[in-house]
């Protein structure tokens, strides 16, 4: 059950490694291109031979008969927004099983790849646990891998990191599942921890911030998620890639434009804003970031 990249990948990793697919449940197409990583599956589901089921409630009672009449023995949830209710908990005899993008049980929640950059973490990872009731991200634990988090680490980076995590830890943990040996260790409650959801609206920069955070925030946000944003008057422009430079002044203000961007004065030192789209408008890199923004202009 996926919609994204990273499902479809690790779909392609658990038939490789000796499951039989039987089918296939994912949003219908086409793919939405405001949401992060949805890519179609109707190809690959032909290919394993495996029933698509194309739904947007994995909960109703269609989709649920369609799966019972497949008689899954295990169910993957991977990437797949929506909780499961216990209906569909009870479709695989073998267990429900999720992946999530930390080391649980900490930092359960949303949005893990952004929280992960914005909160310095050193090391996260990806954990495969079983689904065992509504609660989110909380079953036993099956197997977890750890992924380092570079101190220049962008969302897209860290997105391929994990996203072979995924891959990697189906491959070890799914023949143990067939074969009835993978471990469950429960989760310490007194040890979870968890992040919010965010929208777009969250990427919101603040240029009173230290140009170390703001950096730090354009990372988290940036492709393949919906990207940090300021605003020049009325337009939006989000910024995709940055840097701390030398500078100082009001926050917000250009203080230079230069053949690789233009410097923004931050409420402690600068940022060079290298690669800029507003909106309505192409990407712009390097030099072009001066056409739309000029010294003296004031972001915010």
């Amino acid at each position: 059950m996926s919609f994204d990249v990273i499902g479809r990948a690790c779909l392609t990793a658990s038939a490789e490694v000796g499951a039989q697919v039987v089918a296939v449940v994912t949003l219908p197409g086409p793919p939405d291109p405001d949401r992060s990583g949805q890519c179609e599956f109707d190809d690959v589901a032909a290919r394993l031979g495996a029933e698509l089921i194309e739904t947007s409630d994995a909960n109703e009672p269609g989709c649920i008969e369609r799966l019972r009449a497949v008689e899954p023995d295990i169910l993957f949830v991977v990437g797949w927004s929506q909780l499961l209710r216990q209906p569909a908990l009870e479709v695989a005899p073998g267990g429900v099983f999720g992946m999530h993008p930390t080391l649980l049980p900490r930092h359960r929640g949303r949005a893990p790849i952004p929280w992960t950059i914005i909160s310095g973490l050193a090391t996260t990872g990806v954990t495969l646990f079983e689904i065992v009731d509504e609660t989110a991200d909380a079953g036993p634990v099956v197997d977890q891998i750890e992924v380092p988090v570079a101190p220049d680490e962008t969302a897209s980076s860290l997105f391929e990191k994990l996203a072979e995590a995924h891959v990697a830890l189906i491959r070890r943990s799914v023949p143990l599942l067939l074969a009835g040996a993978a471990p469950r260790t429960p989760q310490d409650p007194l040890r979870a921890s968890y992040w919010p959801k965010r929208s777009p609206l969250d990427g919101i920069i603040d240029w009173e911030a230290r140009a170390a955070f703001v950096e730090t925030w354009v990372r988290a946000q940036t492709r393949p998620y919906p990207g940090a944003f300021t605003f020049l008057g009325e337009t939006k422009v989000t910024v995709w890639r940055a840097r701390p430079a030398d500078g100082g002044g009001a926050a917000g203000t250009v203080l230079e434009e230069r053949s690789d961007g233009v410097v923004v004065a931050c409420g402690e030192g600068a940022l060079l804003l290298e690669e800029v789209e507003p909106a309505g408008s192409a990407l712009l890199a390097g030099s072009a970031v001066s056409e739309t923004l000029r010294r003296g202009d004031r972001l915010g």
